[in-house]
């Protein structure tokens, strides 16, 4: 199974922004992937307020990566630094970097 790692925004409408990253999960198992959205998990336990605890999350995320296959980015609502630095490491790693538009 292709572990896919999900890089969409967070910060901003975070309502809106969760409901994308979950449209994003689903569509990925649906397609017969295993996904990894950072941003869904280390949310709940790290406050994205506070500069060192988002650091933290995003560290991990990054960490994390390394064991994905690809990395599907969604662009559809523009590209956030935190974004930026995660397609960064992707390219870095050498993972494919799959540009998704539209859910």
């Amino acid at each position: 199974m292709k572990r896919v790692f999900i890089c969409s925004r967070y910060a901003g409408d975070v309502t809106q922004n969760v409901t994308v990253a979950e449209r994003l999960c689903r569509k990925a198992v649906e397609r017969g992937c295993a996904p990894f959205a950072p941003h869904l998990l280390y949310t709940r336990c790290l406050d994205d307020g506070k500069p060192s605890e988002r650091e933290a999350g995003l560290a991990c995320g990054l960490t994390f990566m390394e064991a994905c296959d690809e990395v599907w980015v969604f662009t559809g609502a523009g590209v956030s630094e935190g974004m930026r630095r995660e397609i960064c490491q992707a390219r870095r790693l050498g993972k494919p970097v799959v540009e998704i538009e539209e859910i």
